[in-house]
């Protein structure tokens, strides 16, 4: 269904890098702001897509495989695929069969976990989807369905090289590959794990996987694991497998500064307004080109590089807009609250991620930047969206917000927690028009199934 709408014109600040926009960005849409809105930007998707997909294909043969965690609408899944994500990374049945929904073939994703359904791995051996093998039971397990169904299945085997978290340069929560972690072979059973999986017939074993983790900011430790891969391939190799020739490195990378969202105004000075953290410093974040240049010289000719982006394809597409419901202060804390919460920003209350927040409409003049706590009214301690943000003061109840860099695990970890409905999620598809990608929820939808 196409609810494709006019956008009224007249709003006075706008993203740098939305420019094409000038003339109205959220005008409309700010009128409703009784509704948390979750909106993307499709030029974004445009832009950021083309150059993941440019830093992929940097590598030769490179397969550009995005991972639908991120962000599991629909519609957003299929502007990823059209700007040239041909392959993609699920980590259930239900991302499996969403994916070939929007038109990915079997043959085309890959169904990762570490701990998976015995209909999911049906499922995935019955379509020829391929399957990342996590475990010695996930093996066994994986034996089992191919003979029952006997039909032959292609998989990568992902491997935990044992980082400690200094080494993966990354929150804890957010380290995929260290020695506790819950994911991957610890290469000191990889073996044993082989020999159960040789012992089929109908397993081919195409590769390895290693995921870092996210918020990588290093590439040199791409670096290490591409060396950690070539030893697991040639092991692979070693027991039979002589055509394994996948790399499949996960994705991770940080996304880029959060500079390029200060707006701009002609009767305020961007610095003092807002944006930004007050105790921050810029940062220079690694590109996928960088990430390409750190292994290419390790890679043997016959490897194809598999990479797999999230959020760094769609984070900075996405915004969540919000209103202010009012502002209090508590021995000399400054906290705005806002409709919007950790039920749909959660990622700041799981990991300390920091989204820049601005006003949708900047003050006609100078006015002084307080620094604030921009909280929500969900019954938590940890719900808030910004510590220590700079926001120009006062903002009247009512005052529209924006919330940044939120096209990724935000929708697809939104809740209903303390029965608060999901928030529409709109898709600004061209200069002056827009699209509702995602309905509002109602009090009956949250109580349907009960």
């Amino acid at each position: 269904m196409n609810n494709s709408r006019p956008i009224l014109k007249g709003l006075s600040c706008f993203p740098k890098t939305l420019e094409i926009f000038k003339d109205f960005v959220f005008a409309e849409l700010s009128r409703v702001i009784k509704h948390i809105l979750l909106t993307f930007l499709k030029v974004k998707h445009h832009k950021t897509v083309k150059r993941v997909r440019n830093l992929s294909e940097s590598a030769e043969k490179g397969i550009l495989s995005y991972a639908i965690k991120a962000n599991s609408n629909p519609s957003i899944i299929k502007i990823v695929r059209e700007y040239g994500a041909t392959m993609v990374t699920t980590v259930s049945g239900n991302e499996v069969l969403l994916a070939m929904k929007v038109g990915y073939q079997p043959e085309n994703i890959l169904l990762n976990g570490n701990g998976k359904h015995r209909w999911e791995v049906e499922l995935a051996v019955r379509h020829g989807v391929m399957l990342n093998v996590d475990s010695l039971f996930d093996a066994e397990q994986l034996v089992e369905v191919v003979e029952k169904y006997k039909k032959s299945v292609r998989v990568l085997l992902r491997v935990n090289p044992s980082l400690d978290i200094q080494d993966a340069q990354t929150h804890p929560h957010l380290a995929t590959a260290l020695k506790d972690s819950k994911f991957g072979i610890e290469l000191q059973q990889l073996d044993q794990v082989l020999t159960v999986l040789w012992s089929s017939g109908r397993i081919q074993a195409e590769g390895v996987h290693i995921h870092v983790g996210s918020a990588i900011t290093q590439v040199s430790i791409y670096g290490q694991m591409a060396k950690v891969a070539i030893e697991v391939i040639n092991k692979i190799k070693n027991k039979g497998w002589l055509k394994a020739y996948i790399m499949n490195l996960g994705g991770g990378l940080a996304v880029e500064n959060e500079e390029e969202f200060l707006p701009t105004h002609s009767n305020a000075d961007k610095n003092q307004c807002f944006s930004t953290r007050n105790d921050s410093t810029s940062s220079s974040y690694p590109t996928a080109q960088q990430l390409v240049d750190e292994i290419r010289e390790q890679l043997p000719e016959y490897i194809t590089l598999i990479l797999e982006p999230g959020r760094s394809l769609v984070a900075s597409a996405g915004v969540v807009l919000t209103s202010v419901l009012g502002v209090k202060t508590n021995c000399g804390n400054t906290f705005v609250v806002v409709d919007a919460a950790m039920t749909e920003v959660i990622r700041p209350a799981l990991y300390n991620a920091v989204h820049p927040v601005f006003p949708v409409m900047l003050p006609q003049s100078q006015t002084e930047s307080v620094s604030v706590d921009v909280v929500g009214p969900v019954c938590e301690g940890g719900d808030f969206l910004a510590r220590r943000q700079l926001l120009p003061m006062p903002l009247p109840k009512g005052s529209g917000l924006v919330v940044c860099k939120t096209g990724a695990y935000c929708a697809a970890m939104a809740s209903n927690y303390n029965m608060r409905p999901l928030a529409p999620e709109i898709l600004i598809t061209s200069q002056d028009s827009y699209q509702i990608i995602r309905s509002p929820q109602t009090l009956q939808h949250l109580l349907r199934g009960y």
